[in-house]
């Protein structure tokens, strides 16, 4: 695999709850809005049920470019979840093949396995150096063995010198996040994160995890094919959640109608 904008005024945090069994998922959502978030919300984004490529994976863009040229351009990156249903059981991904390997508007943060969440989950680009935070609203404190997530465009990156700060108003606590990478998990309903108990690849409902010790950022999505102990294995099954920021990918964006009615970005 291959290896933003933001302003110093301060966004508002709001969260909503997303605690998952494997049987239903309850969410509780919390919103307040700050007068300067309210504007921000005027500002109306292309979206729509379709998909389409907005940048090519080859050369790429790093994470934070990826975010800058999506939110300049008025555009919604594209869910994990949203790339998991033209994946699975569908030939759809076809039409978005230049964007792959890509980056998806899901950003997550998790903390070491056993570790509660305090007020920020911390993340160091070995690369780069530059420190990705993600501000744990109040009501996730002293949670441990879950993760975080919020959805483009419900956050947005504000730079501070050599930190990156996830400024997030809608966020979701998926509780039971796996310890362990490079197995198979059940994924929840509401953004297509593997969580709970580890299951057989055969399970059509299967979803192959990867993460690290700890992570802010983007999940990461792409499709093709390998070979692993006799049997072949698809990668649009993989949810890969540990890809350095400063990575280069492709970006696959939503779209009210199928076709050219929105040329590819050309990255200079």
């Amino acid at each position: 695999m291959g290896e933003s904008p933001g302003g110093k005024s301060l966004c508002f945090m709001s969260a909503s709850r997303n605690k998952i069994d494997k049987k239903k998922a309850k969410v509780k959502t919390m919103k307040q809005k700050t007068t300067k978030q309210k504007q921000e919300q005027k500002v109306e984004k292309i979206r729509g049920p379709n998909l389409e490529i907005f940048i090519q994976s080859r050369p790429g863009v790093t994470m934070e470019d990826a975010l800058t040229i999506a939110d300049a351009e008025k555009r919604v990156i594209a869910s994990n979840l949203s790339l998991d249903r033209v994946f699975v059981g569908s030939d759809r991904w076809a039409v978005i093949e230049g964007a792959l390997i890509c980056w998806t508007g899901t950003m997550v943060a998790y903390e070491e396995t056993g570790k509660r969440f305090g007020k920020t989950v911390e993340y160091v680009d070995e690369k780069t150096k530059i420190r990705y935070v993600f501000e744990v609203p109040d009501q996730y404190l002293g949670e441990k063995n879950a993760i975080l997530v919020s959805e483009h465009p419900d956050y947005r990156l504000e730079i501070d010198g050599n930190n990156r700060i996830v400024r997030a108003a809608v966020v979701d606590l998926i509780e039971q996040f796996p310890a362990e990478a490079n197995k198979w998990y059940v994924a929840d309903p509401k953004h297509g994160i593997p969580f709970g108990d580890s299951v057989d690849g055969s399970d059509p409902n299967a979803r192959y995890l990867w993460r690290i010790e700890k992570k802010v950022g983007l999940s990461i999505r792409g499709y093709f094919y390998f070979t692993f102990g006799n049997v072949n294995h698809n990668i649009n099954i993989f949810i890969a959640l540990a890809e350095l920021p400063s990575s280069a990918f492709g970006v696959a964006v939503e779209c009210p109608v199928s076709s050219d009615q929105f040329p590819v970005t050309k990255v200079k």
